[in-house]
């Protein structure tokens, strides 16, 4: 379960073009996250206390807990996404947002199926 939202934050993680704050990117990846989860799960998966411990009750719930597991108002700068010294790209997370969302359930709760621009956000 933490793998799923791990996964669905890092590629939507953030997404935006123009002058957007690096805090408002990271509420926006967690929004998409939050939101996809609690359409494509399963209500069995919903109801167990895994997910409820991970993702809350519903979507507010799971976005009130995520900003600040991600600490999304401490964020000053995009590159704070990446790791190892990397460069966020906000061109390619505003594209890996757009077809997360566009992505149906089945796709989008499949790992194999991450749109490239997912994998280039960090770069």
């Amino acid at each position: 379960m933490r793998k799923f939202f791990l996964i669905s934050s890092a590629a939507v993680s953030l997404f935006a073009v123009g002058c957007t704050s690096p805090e408002a990117v990271c509420k926006s990846g967690i929004d998409l996250a939050c939101e996809r989860a609690f359409e494509c799960q399963s209500n069995e998966v919903k109801s167990t206390e895994q997910f409820k411990a991970a993702y809350g009750a519903n979507a507010e719930e799971c976005k009130t807990k995520q900003y600040a597991v991600a600490k999304c108002d401490d964020r000053k700068e995009y590159d704070e996404a990446c790791t190892d010294g990397k460069k966020y790209d906000l061109g390619k997370a505003s594209d890996c947002s757009d077809a997360k969302a566009a992505q149906t359930c089945t796709d989008y709760m499949d790992a194999t199926k991450t749109p490239a621009a997912c994998k280039e956000i960090c770069g």
